[in-house]
């Protein structure tokens, strides 16, 4: 399994100046390994951050989201694209405490009739909130590197059927 903190306390701790200077984190695709743990270990140590990308992060819940609202003051956007244990309740309460917030990105993490109350709540408690504001998730990147049958797509080492 792959360490996120070890990683980056590897590439961080000879420049902590760095750390409390990055505004922007992708750890999207953490699938299994970034835990609600790690979340909150790693935004206490990014109080600058206004960019936070954790899509595809299936253990986070929404107390992944009281750590990031807690350490992260600053935050302006949040990417938590396919973040399934999620709730609209979770999504509401977090953008209540973000005074910055501005956008919002979860493509299919909250099913459709949860996603409609999500952006009927969110629109009328926040005008101005972006939710799901780009076309396109920035997270789905293909990956080449395995050999597969004829026809079949790549993404995220995961071998995808025509």
């Amino acid at each position: 399994m792959f360490d996120y903190l070890f990683t980056l306390r590897s590439l961080f701790e000879p420049y902590p100046e760095r750390v409390d200077s990055m505004l922007k984190l992708n750890i999207s695709g953490g699938r299994d390994t970034v835990t609600c743990g790690v979340i909150d270990r790693l935004t206490a140590k990014l109080p600058n951050l206004i960019s936070l990308d954790i899509s595809d992060c299936f253990r986070l819940d929404g107390s992944a989201l009281d750590d990031i609202a807690l350490h992260c003051p600053r935050l302006e956007e949040l990417c938590c694209s396919r973040v399934y244990e999620l709730t609209t309740v979770d999504v509401l309460t977090f953008t209540a405490k973000m005074k910055h917030l501005s956008r919002i990105n979860s493509f299919p993490s909250i099913v459709n009739e949860r996603f409609q109350e999500l952006r009927r709540d969110l629109k009328q408690r926040f005008p101005a909130l972006l939710l799901n504001s780009k076309e396109s998730s920035d997270i789905a990147r293909p990956c080449t590197e395995l050999k597969v049958p004829k026809g079949y797509s790549i993404l995220w080492d995961i071998a995808l059927p025509p």
